[in-house]
């Protein structure tokens, strides 16, 4: 009668390498380590490092334990830079929204300005063309907004601190409006400088060689621009975001209604004007 087949790998385990070797790949004293006499010949600091890939190259996909989330935090921080890159894929992989949710903490808008030139559907479901251009000032607190379709006047109005703070920080917080570029697939502008979240200004990249490393005149569509976004943040940090695409992306369309709010006149002002102009019977 045959024996059943086990599921263990053959071999005996090495935890530098990670690797089921043949029990001739140990000494005696590396079978009871558990270090194959390929990896004892590596220095301490060696084998420490590729006992750290090797763990992390085999963490866990589930759930993590309070441990097992702390040690990959401290990954994060490795002065090896293989340990730490490693270290950063594997967080990504279990809390993909975390370096997202740290940059949002950084990011405070002060200038924002967003054109649109394509058609959006209304309330009624109906399409309307729009050629509008809104601009909000944090510093100052003025909103505006031009109709090109209609009379080309700027209409502005001043908010206090509070509501503009809080549209601006929904924007980002919300709207995620720093990575429309990423979710979106849109081709980034030749005027942007990507947000250098954690370098000091000295060590932000030169604007024109950033420019001439990543992008060229084949870079940009020839099509009209559907709408645009300009960003300046506290940091001294500006950013484009531009769409050639002729429709309107859920976040976007969610900027421009929220923004059209302030301008469109409320039902009671209807009533009101209604009631002022109605003929006397």
């Amino acid at each position: 009668m045959s024996k059943k087949k086990s599921g263990r790998p053959h071999g005996h385990y090495c935890k530098i390498c990670g690797e089921y070797k043949a029990n001739e790949k140990f000494s005696g004293r590396g079978h009871a380590t558990h270090i194959c006499k390929a990896c004892s010949r590596l220095s301490a600091a060696e084998k420490a490092e590729a006992q750290t890939i090797t763990r992390l190259t085999n963490f866990p996909m589930g759930r993590l334990s309070a441990n097992d989330k702390a040690w990959l935090e401290n990954r994060l921080h490795d002065h090896r830079p293989e340990v730490a890159e490693l270290a950063r894929e594997v967080y990504n992989i279990h809390f993909p929204y975390a370096e997202r949710n740290t940059r949002k903490k950084q990011l405070i808008i002060n200038t924002l300005a967003f054109e649109i030139h394509t058609e959006v559907f209304d309330e009624y479901g109906d399409e309307l063309p729009v050629n509008r251009r809104f601009t909000a000032n944090r510093i100052s607190r003025v909103l505006t907004m031009t109709d090109f379709d209609g009379d080309g006047v700027e209409q502005s109005m001043t908010l206090d601190g509070k509501k503009m703070s809080t549209l601006l920080r929904w924007a980002v917080h919300s709207l995620e409006i720093f990575m429309w570029p990423e979710d979106y697939d849109l081709i980034p502008s030749r005027n942007s400088i990507p947000p250098y979240f954690d370098l000091l200004p000295e060590y932000w990249p030169d604007e024109d060689e950033e420019a001439d490393e990543d992008f060229s005149d084949e870079d940009v569509p020839e099509e009209e621009v559907c709408w645009r976004v300009q960003i300046e943040y506290a940091n001294h940090t500006t950013q484009e975001i531009v769409s050639y695409q002729d429709y309107l992306m859920d976040r976007p369309e969610e900027l421009y209604l929220a923004l059209l709010e302030y301008f469109e006149p409320k039902i009671d002002d209807f009533d009101e004007e209604y009631t002022e102009n109605a003929p006397l019977e």
